[in-house]
């Protein structure tokens, strides 16, 4: 059998059983851990028996007993916990644990969920996609609307399915597990009975610190990031910056923001209490621009071909990216934030890799360490001034249709007047920072009152 066993299938997906009944599913995570849904365990003593569902007979069943302080029900909160970690005796070797991984962005993710309904004791798979955030779950919708996340999916892995992979080499990587299926006491909606709910790894890590050594891949936020100590005691986040970075992160205003935040000062206080906003925040500081990029490369997981396309392009060495799969756009407008490419190794080349970010659509937060210094106009030059010209053409042609139709003076020529000569200004970035500002107000004046 060598060291794996043939799976027909991922591997990693398990059916739990207690009494002969089927209770679920899991995700074989170690040779000797599973994880599974709290509920799935209700009405049991906690001895398990788990079947390699995948492995059709060639490898043999454990047993399985949720290990001391595992088991997190959900909680006081609607939407959150509901996990338990197994432990398996005999571990088995031959199967393969899955690959997990976390990605720094759920919503419109196309997943695969493999679970075990009563009508299928081989199980059944279920393609679906993540809507959207639910507490600290996520909700499933599955994609064929007579398919439904009843009892026997509880507990299954939630598998990235962006490039419409079934299951070969490699297998699918696990973003989280199914947490919640439909019960159905005859009360309930058609309408909500397609949904389910997944808890993302990164909640799974913070509920069960095992399994976070077992996620690959770098964590989505440097950890140096958010370990700041206030220069000075008593320091607060400055209040003006938090407001600022607040509309950035809700979609408001130009997609860059730049901004000096010296380490360890009030404008840093307020950069790191709004890391939770961003899907990526990275520390540039002593970095080359290589470095920069593949880490950037790396955090977004983009599948292949285009991973590697979007590394290149980043460092300048090859055409823009085509960011599509079979005509849909794959999900890469995150919310990045990049501190310190001012003490970057090479700080010019660095602008020169936030500003290929930034031409992909990406909203980008670039936070300076050093105030008052000529590489802040170099960044707004370089990085900013471009985001900004795009930005006021999407605002020109918005006023252009607004107008469509209307009598009098026409705000969009003069508008797009100087947005063509914003050029020849002596500062183009602050010219066309009121540009922005003018024709957000000519939007608000001609659509009126909401």
């Amino acid at each position: 059998m060598g060291d794996r066993a043939a799976a027909e299938g991922n591997g990693w997906r398990l059916r739990l059983r207690a009494g002969g009944k089927v209770l679920g599913a899991g995700i074989l995570i170690a040779p000797d851990r599973a994880l599974t849904s709290a509920h799935a365990l209700d009405g049991t003593d906690g001895e398990l028996t788990v079947d390699y569902a995948d492995y059709r007979g060639a490898v043999a069943p454990s047993r399985a007993r949720p290990l001391p302080g595992s088991v997190r029900p959900c909680g006081t909160e609607p939407a959150d916990g509901d996990v338990a970690l197994l432990s398996l005796d005999p571990p088995r070797a031959g199967a393969r644990p899955a690959p997990l991984r976390r990605i720094p962005r759920y919503t419109g993710a196309k997943v695969l969920i493999g679970g075990f309904p009563a009508r299928g004791d081989e199980g059944l798979w279920v393609r679906a996609r993540v809507e959207g955030p639910y507490g600290a779950w996520w909700q499933l919708t599955p994609e064929n609307q007579v398919m439904v996340l009843e009892a026997g999916f509880s507990g299954a892995g939630v598998a990235n399915a962006q490039l419409d992979q079934v299951s070969p080499e490699p297998p699918p990587e696990v973003l989280g597990m199914v947490v919640s299926r439909f019960y159905d006491d005859g009360q309930v909606p058609q309408f909500e009975k397609r949904h389910g709910h997944m808890i993302p790894l990164d909640r799974i890590a913070e509920l069960l610190p095992e399994v976070d050594r077992l996620i690959g891949g770098p964590a989505p936020r440097d950890a140096a990031l958010s370990a700041v100590v206030p220069a000075r005691p008593g320091t607060g986040a400055d209040a003006g910056l938090a407001a600022r970075l607040a509309g950035w992160a809700a979609g408001a205003g130009p997609p860059v923001l730049l901004a000096t935040a010296p380490e360890g000062s009030a404008r840093d206080l307020a950069f790191t209490a709004g890391l939770d906003r961003v899907e990526i925040a990275l520390d540039a500081a002593g970095s080359r621009a290589d470095d920069l990029a593949y880490a950037l490369g790396e955090r977004l997981r983009l599948p292949e071909p285009y991973g590697s396309a979007f590394t290149a392009w980043l460092r300048g060495g090859g055409p823009r990216p085509a960011l599509r799969d079979s005509g849909r756009q794959l999900d890469l407008p995150v919310r990045v934030a990049v501190a310190g490419a001012d003490t970057a190794a090479e700080p010019i080349a660095a602008l020169g890799v936030l500003t290929q970010l930034a031409a992909l659509g990406v909203r980008l937060l670039v936070v300076l360490r050093r105030p008052g210094t000529e590489f802040l106009k170099e960044a707004e030059r370089r990085v900013e001034c471009p985001a900004l010209r795009g930005y006021a053409r999407g605002l020109v042609r918005r006023v252009i249709a607004l107008e469509r139709g209307r009598t009098g003076p026409r705000m969009a020529n003069a508008r797009n007047a100087a947005l063509t000569a914003h050029d020849c200004a002596r500062d183009p970035v602050a010219v066309l920072r009121e540009l922005a500002d003018r024709l957000r107000a000519d939007i608000a004046r001609l659509e009126g009152p909401r």
